[in-house]
């Protein structure tokens, strides 16, 4: 699995890149196959006021599409794992659907209608 990481102010340090890695790595591991690639945008929407502004957006393309979550927190880390954890699931929704098929009924007559 290959992260791409952006950073629009400054917020992401070594050891919160670290903490990235590890979370998605850990949250996605069993689609490792079936991504191509995740990308990881972290924003501060009100710059040093503080409040709820912390933004992190993860987009994940794999062989059927993609998916896209947002999450905001007041603490980067707080927001990093659980757009993690929001990613898995909409991951494994996403692939969930294009795994079911549409069953359709046969018109296979019966042994006594042949008659």
């Amino acid at each position: 699995m290959t992260i791409s990481y952006t950073d629009r102010n400054g917020l992401l340090n070594f050891r919160l890149k670290q903490l990235c890695k590890r979370r998605l790595e850990y949250a996605l591991s069993r689609f490792q196959n079936r991504i191509r690639s995740i990308d990881l945008c972290v924003s501060d929407l009100n710059g040093p006021r503080g409040g709820i502004d912390k933004a992190c957006r993860v987009r994940i393309v794999h062989e059927k599409g993609s998916v896209i979550v947002n999450q905001k927190s007041e603490d980067l880390a707080v927001c990093i794992s659980r757009v993690a954890e929001k990613a898995a699931r909409a991951l494994s929704r996403s692939l969930g659907r294009s795994l079911k098929f549409r069953r359709e009924r046969l018109n296979i007559p019966l042994d006594n209608e042949m008659e």
